[in-house]
C-alpha cells in the first residue's frame, strides 16, 4: 500500500515541477509535511500545493472534465479511445479497466490527500496567523476538498470518505460511505468556508483560479443537485445571486478567449483551471484536438455530435421540430446564436493562428489560417491575404465525405470512419494565440450555472416565480433568444434542460446532468448520426420525446455515419462508472463494485 501513498507524492510533485509557476506559485519543497506550516507562508506555499492537484487533466494536458464530455451525447471521441469506449457503452465495450474512470479517481483523491495533509499541517502554525487569515486558507482548502468529493461522487456513487490522512492500515480497509453522509457533512464545511471568506473579506474573484464564497455557494448548490435537496440548491444560489457580486459577461464569446477571461467582466467566470502564459508547459489542449484537417497543423480527435447541433433552438425561440424559421436545407442559419459560437458547421468561417514568429508568411497563413468549412467537396476554400479573396484550392480536404472511397481521407477526420459526423468545435478556439500553445483557462464554474441550477431547483419545488423566468431569460437574452413566457413546470423543466445543453456544451457539465435527472441511459442510446450525406437531400429533423432526446430514425439513411456505430447505454449499471480494479485489489472492502460492474 506505499506504493499508492508514493505514488500521490509522486505524481503531485511531477505536476507542480510542470506548472510551478501556475498562481504564482513558490517552490513546494516539503510543504506537504505535516510538520511544514507553521506561518502564513508556508499555508501559502502548501495551498498552491492543493490547487495543484485540482489541476486535472488526460494526456497532453487536456482538461479532465473536457475529455468526459465526449463520452455524453453531446461529445465524439476519436473511434477506440477510452471516451468513445464509454460512450458506447455495451456495443464498446465500456470495461472495469477503461482509462478513464481510473485517471478520474486518482487525480480526484489526490486532490482529498492533498487537501487533508495541508488541513492537518495548518494547525502547528494557527497561533502564528491571524484568524482571518487562517480561517481563509482553510475555506479554500474545504472546498477544493468538496470539489473533488462532488465529482467523485456522481462518478462512482459511494466511495471511502476520508477527513484526515489515513494510515496505510485504514486505506487497506476504508469502506465506502454513502453519498448523502458525505453531502451531509460537506454541507458543513462549505457553511464555515462562506463564513471565514466573509470575515477575511475576500473578494468576489480573488484571482483566476482560485475558489471564493460564490464557488462554496455554488458547489454546494451541486452537491444539493446531486441527491435532489432542491431547497438547499434554491437557498444556495439565492444567495450567490442577491449577494449581486456576480453577473453575466455581454459578450458569450469572450468567455473562451484569454483575453476576455483576464478581463473577466461582470466577475461570471468563477473559478477556472488555468494555464500560465510566461513558460510554454502546460497548454490547454481543448483548441488544438478540435481543428480540422483541412486546416494546416491540425489535430482532430474531439468532435460535437448531432444531439447538440439539434439541441439549439431556432431563432424563434422554439426547438426545430416545432419551428416555422428552421430549414433543414439550411440548419446553420436562423438559429439560437449560441450554435454558431460554440459548433463549426459547414460554410462557417474558421481562423486558426497556425505560425508563430519566426515564420515566412504565405498567401494563406500570416500567421493566421482562415477556411471556409467545406465537407462536401475535396476542394479547401482558404482566404488569400494577399489577394483579400478565397481561393478554391483542389484537392487535400481530408475532411471530404468521399475521401474515403477514393482512399485519400484521415480515418479521424471530421467525417472520418473513426472521425466525426460533420462538425468541430468552436469553443475554446482563441485565433489570437497560436493554436498549440494555447493558455485559455477551463472555466469550472461561472454565474450562468448559478442562475440555471436557481431555476432548475425551484421548478422542482413547484416554486415557479418571476425569479425563476428572469434567471433563464438572462441567460437567453444574451444568446438573442425569445424570453421564456410559460408558468408551466414540465414546459419549464424542458427549457432548463435544454438551456443547460446549449450554453455549457464542452464545459464538463452533461455527465453530472444526465446522470441526476435519470436518463444517461436513454440520452446515451442511439445511432451515431450527423450531417446530411447530401446537402441537396437535407436530413429529415429529429423528433423529441418529453425528456429532449432527439430519434433519428426517420433520417437514419439520409445522414453522414461512416463510424457505423449505435451506442447503447440501457444496461442501468451505466448510472455509475466502475471502481477501478486496482483499488478493489488492494482493498477489498470495496467490494462488491457498482451495481452490474462485479
Amino acid at each position: 500500500m506505499k506504493k499508492v501513498f508514493i505514488l500521490f507524492f509522486t505524481s503531485s510533485v511531477i505536476l507542480l515541477s510542470g506548472c510551478k509557476k501556475f498562481l504564482d506559485r513558490k517552490p513546494l519543497d516539503a510543504s506537504a509535511a505535516s510538520t511544514f506550516l507553521s506561518n502564513q507562508a508556508e499555508m501559502e506555499q502548501g495551498l498552491n500545493g492543493v490547487y495543484a492537484s485540482a489541476f486535472w487533466s488526460v494526456p497532453n494536458y487536456l482538461p479532465l472534465l473536457f475529455s468526459i464530455e465526449s463520452s455524453t451525447d453531446l461529445g465524439i471521441r476519436r473511434g477506440g479511445n477510452a471516451e468513445d469506449l464509454i460512450a458506447l457503452g455495451d456495443a464498446g465495450p465500456f470495461s472495469i479497466s477503461n482509462s478513464i474512470p481510473s485517471a478520474a479517481w486518482s487525480q480526484a483523491f489526490r486532490l482529498v490527500q492533498r487537501a487533508n495533509q495541508q488541513l492537518a499541517g495548518m494547525e502547528n502554525g494557527k497561533n502564528n496567523v491571524s484568524p482571518q487569515v487562517y480561517g481563509k486558507i482553510k475555506a479554500e482548502t474545504m472546498v477544493l476538498r468538496a470539489w473533488a468529493y462532488f465529482h467523485l461522487m456522481y462518478w462512482f456513487g459511494d466511495v471511502p470518505y476520508y477527513r484526515a490522512t489515513p494510515s496505510v492500515n485504514e486505506v487497506l480497509n476504508s469502506k465506502r460511505s454513502p453519498v448523502a453522509t458525505i453531502v451531509a457533512d460537506l454541507y458543513k464545511d462549505l457553511d464555515e468556508a462562506v463564513a471565514s471568506f466573509d470575515a477575511a473579506k475576500t473578494p468576489a474573484v480573488q484571482q483566476m483560479g482560485m475558489v471564493n464564497k460564490g464557488v462554496a455557494l455554488g458547489l454546494k448548490a451541486k452537491l444539493a443537485l446531486l441527491i435532489k435537496d432542491y431547497r438547499t440548491a434554491a437557498t444556495a444560489t439565492q444567495a450567490v445571486i442577491d449577494g449581486g457580486l456576480y453577473g453575466l459577461n455581454p459578450k458569450y464569446t469572450d468567455l473562451f478567449l484569454l483575453a476576455g477571461q483576464q478581463a473577466n467582466v461582470n466577475r461570471e467566470i468563477m473559478f477556472n483551471q488555468t494555464y500560465p502564459t510566461d513558460v510554454l508547459d502546460p497548454q490547454n489542449w481543448a483548441a488544438v484536438i478540435t481543428v480540422p484537417r483541412q486546416v494546416t497543423t491540425s489535430q482532430s480527435s474531439h468532435f460535437p455530435s448531432q444531439v447538440l447541433v439539434d439541441k439549439f433552438e431556432a431563432k424563434d425561440g422554439k426547438r426545430i421540430d416545432q419551428s416555422l424559421a428552421y430549414n433543414p436545407a439550411a440548419p446553420r442559419l436562423n438559429r439560437d446564436n449560441r450554435l454558431k459560437w460554440t459548433v463549426y458547421m459547414p460554410d462557417d468561417t474558421m481562423t486558426y493562428t497556425v505560425a508563430k514568429a519566426p515564420f515566412t508568411p504565405t498567401a494563406y497563413i500570416n500567421p493566421k489560417e482562415r477556411t471556409i468549412y467545406n465537407i462536401y467537396s475535396n476542394v479547401r476554400k482558404k482566404y488569400n491575404w494577399n489577394t483579400g479573396v478565397y481561393d478554391i484550392v483542389n484537392g487535400g480536404n481530408n475532411d471530404w465525405i468521399g475521401a474515403q472511397a477514393a482512399g485519400i481521407q484521415w480515418q479521424v477526420s471530421a467525417t472520418g470512419n473513426i472521425g466525426g459526423v460533420g462538425y468541430v468545435w468552436r469553443k475554446y478556439v482563441d485565433s489570437t494565440q497560436y493554436t498549440w500553445e494555447t493558455k485559455t483557462g477551463y472555466i469550472l464554474m461561472r454565474y450562468a450555472d448559478i442562475l440555471l441550477m436557481y431555476a432548475e431547483a425551484k421548478i422542482e419545488l413547484g416554486e415557479v416565480d418571476n425569479t425563476v423566468l428572469k434567471a433563464i431569460n438572462d441567460v437567453r437574452a444574451r444568446a438573442g433568444q425569445p424570453a421564456v413566457t410559460t408558468t408551466s413546470p414540465s414546459e419549464l423543466r424542458q427549457i432548463v434542460r435544454r438551456e443547460r445543453a446549449v450554453e455549457f456544451a464542452g464545459e464538463g457539465l452533461r455527465l453530472f446532468d444526465l446522470r441526476r435527472w435519470g436518463i444517461y441511459g436513454k440520452a446515451n442510446s442511439f445511432p451515431v448520426v450527423g450531417a446530411s450525406l447530401d446537402p441537396a437531400v437535407p436530413a429529415g429533423t429529429p423528433v423529441f420525446d418529453e425528456d429532449e432526446v432527439p430519434n433519428y430514425t426517420n433520417s437514419v439513411n439520409q445522414r453522414i455515419r461512416f463510424r457505423n456505430q449505435t451506442r447503447n447505454n440501457a444496461d442501468p449499471k451505466y448510472k455509475l462508472w466502475p471502481i477501478p480494479p486496482s483499488e478493489l485489489e488492494m482493498n477489498p472492502n470495496l467490494k462488491p463494485n457498482n451495481p452490474g460492474w462485479q
